[in-house]
C-alpha cells in the first residue's frame, strides 16, 4: 500500500514538473529568444513599409519617396522615377544586417568613440520612415571583418558593430537610384512604327489578327513590301531595353549641349493603342564620347552607349524581309529547276513531293524539304542595284541557275535567278525583291540534280 501511495506521488510531482515546463518554462525561453532576436536587428520594421528615404553622402543628399502604389520617385535634388530596384537592395541590406555587439553606450566619451569608429563624419547616412517608425543609421568604417560596418543608430546614439557590408552602400550616387529606362512600352503591344533618317521616312504597320496583332509587319512607306519580323523585334528590343548612362536635367545644360548636336541622325516613334512613345538619337559630340537621346523637352537629354547608334537600322533593307524567292513552302504546288546541266520540276500534293515525270517513283522526302526550305529561306546578304539595269555585268542574262515556283491556284508566283559567284557570294534576283542583290555562294553547291532525289 505505502508503494501504491509513493508511485502515485511520484507521478504527481512529474506531471506537475511537466505542466510547469510547458506553460511556464518553454515559453519564458521562447520570448527570450525572440526578445534577443529582435534586439540583434538594425530596424525594427520591414522594408516593405518604408515610404520615405534619405541617403546623405558627403557630396550630395538624395530624398526618395514610395507611393501607394509601390513606385519610387526621386523628390531632391531632382524630380525622376526611381529605380525600385537598386533603391530596395539597400532596404533590403538593412533589413537583413544584424547587430553583433553594442561597442559604445550613450556616455561622456561618445564623441571620441564616434571619431574613432569612422561616425563623426559617416561616409552616408540613411534616414528611413514608415508609418509607425522613423529611424536614422549613419555608417562608418569597416569592422574587424571586410563584411562588417560601425554603425550609429539615431534611436538610441548607441556605436554598433554590424553585419553590413560596405559593398551595399559605398559608391551609391543619385545615377544609382534614378531609373534609367527612356522608353515605357511594351514591344508586344506595338501596332506601327515610324522611322525618320536624314534620307527617308519609313513606317511599318502591324498585321491584325483575330485576337488582336500578330507577329507579322509590313512597310506603308516608302515600299509596299513585307518586313522581316525578327529584325523588326530586334529593333523593338532595342527600343524598349534602352537605358541611360547619364542625364543631363538642367535647362542651361540641355540648351548649352543641343547647340553643339547636329540634326538627329534617327528617331523613332513606337505607336501603341495608348499613345506614341518618342525619341530621337544624336551622335556624339566628340571621338571617343556617348551618344544622346532626347524623347521630350521636359525630360533630361539622356547619355546612351554609342555603340547604340550602329545598332539601329539604317534604311528599309535592313527591316525587309530579305527572302528571294518570293513564296512560302506551303504556297508551292509546282517548283522548276534549271541548271546547266538539267532542268525539272518538283509537284507538291497534300505536303508530299513527287517529281514530274517519274511520279510512281519513290522519293527522298526529306532531302526534298530540306532542298526546298533552303530555297524559301535563302536571303539577300547585300543590295547591288535598285533596278535591274545592266543584268549582263552580274552573270544574271545567262545564269548558272534559274527557279521558278507556281502556287497552288496556278499563279507563277515565285523566281530566283543566280548568275556570278564573287568571294564567296553570288549575283542574284528574285521575286521577293526588287532590284540585285548578293546571296552567299553556298546555296549553287546544295541544288540537287533529279537522281540525287530518287530513293535507290
Amino acid at each position: 500500500m505505502t508503494s501504491y501511495r509513493t508511485t502515485l506521488l511520484l507521478a504527481v510531482l512529474f506531471a506537475g514538473l511537466g505542466v510547469y515546463v510547458y506553460t511556464i518554462d518553454v515559453p519564458t525561453m521562447e520570448n527570450h529568444t525572440i526578445q534577443q532576436a529582435e534586439t540583434q536587428r538594425l530596424l525594427p520594421f520591414d522594408y516593405r513599409d518604408v515610404t520615405h528615404l534619405a541617403y546623405t553622402t558627403r557630396t550630395e543628399r538624395i530624398l526618395m519617396s514610395r507611393d501607394e502604389r509601390n513606385r519610387w520617385r526621386i523628390v531632391e535634388p531632382v524630380e525622376a522615377r526611381g529605380d525600385a530596384r537598386e533603391i530596395e537592395n539597400v532596404l533590403r541590406a538593412l533589413e537583413i544586417g544584424k547587430i553583433s555587439r553594442v561597442v559604445q553606450e550613450e556616455g561622456p566619451e561618445k564623441g571620441e568613440a564616434a571619431e574613432q569608429y569612422g561616425l563623426k563624419s559617416p561616409y552616408v547616412t540613411i534616414d528611413l520612415t514608415t508609418r509607425e517608425y522613423t529611424e536614422s543609421l549613419s555608417l562608418g568604417d569597416t569592422g574587424p571583418l571586410s563584411s562588417t560596418l560601425y554603425a550609429q543608430r539615431g534611436s538610441d546614439q548607441n556605436i554598433l558593430l554590424t553585419t553590413l557590408m560596405v559593398g551595399d552602400f559605398r559608391a551609391k550616387t543619385l545615377d544609382t537610384f534614378r531609373l534609367k529606362d527612356i522608353l515605357f512600352f511594351d514591344r508586344t503591344q506595338a501596332e506601327r512604327i515610324q522611322l525618320q533618317t536624314p534620307d527617308q521616312t519609313i513606317t511599318l504597320q502591324r498585321g491584325a489578327g483575330f485576337h488582336g496583332p500578330v507577329s507579322k509587319w509590313h512597310f506603308t512607306s516608302p515600299v509596299n513590301a513585307p518586313a522581316d519580323k525578327t529584325a523588326v523585334g530586334i529593333l523593338l528590343m532595342t527600343l524598349e531595353d534602352l537605358t541611360a548612362t547619364g542625364f543631363i536635367d538642367s535647362r542651361a545644360e540641355k540648351e548649352a549641349l543641343l547647340k553643339k548636336l547636329d540634326i538627329p541622325s534617327f528617331t523613332a516613334t513606337v505607336h501603341t493603342k495608348q499613345q506614341g512613345h518618342h525619341v530621337a538619337f544624336f551622335k556624339p559630340v566628340a571621338s571617343g564620347e556617348d551618344a544622346y537621346a532626347v524623347t521630350s523637352s521636359k525630360d533630361p537629354i539622356y547619355r546612351i552607349p554609342a555603340h547604340v547608334l550602329r545598332e539601329l537600322p539604317s534604311d528599309v533593307f535592313h527591316l525587309q524581309d530579305k527572302r528571294l524567292l518570293g513564296m512560302e513552302v506551303e504556297e508551292i504546288a509546282l517548283l522548276t529547276v534549271q541548271t546547266h546541266d538539267a532542268r525539272y520540276t518538283l509537284i507538291q500534293q497534300h505536303g508530299e513531293w513527287h517529281l514530274e515525270g517519274k511520279e510512281a517513283a519513290p522519293i527522298d522526302q526529306q532531302h526534298v524539304k530540306l532542298f526546298v526550305s533552303r530555297l524559301v529561306d535563302l536571303p539577300a546578304e547585300l543590295p547591288v542595284s535598285e533596278t535591274k539595269t545592266n543584268p549582263e555585268h552580274y552573270g544574271l542574262t545567262s545564269p548558272t541557275i534559274e527557279i521558278a515556283g507556281i502556287d497552288q491556284k496556278g499563279r507563277p508566283r515565285g523566281r530566283l535567278t543566280l548568275g556570278t559567284r564573287e568571294k564567296g557570294l553570288v549575283y542574284a534576283t528574285g521575286a521577293g525583291l526588287p532590284g540585285i542583290y548578293q546571296t552567299r555562294s553556298l546555296i549553287l553547291t546544295q541544288i540537287p540534280s533529279p537522281e540525287t532525289l530518287l530513293v535507290h
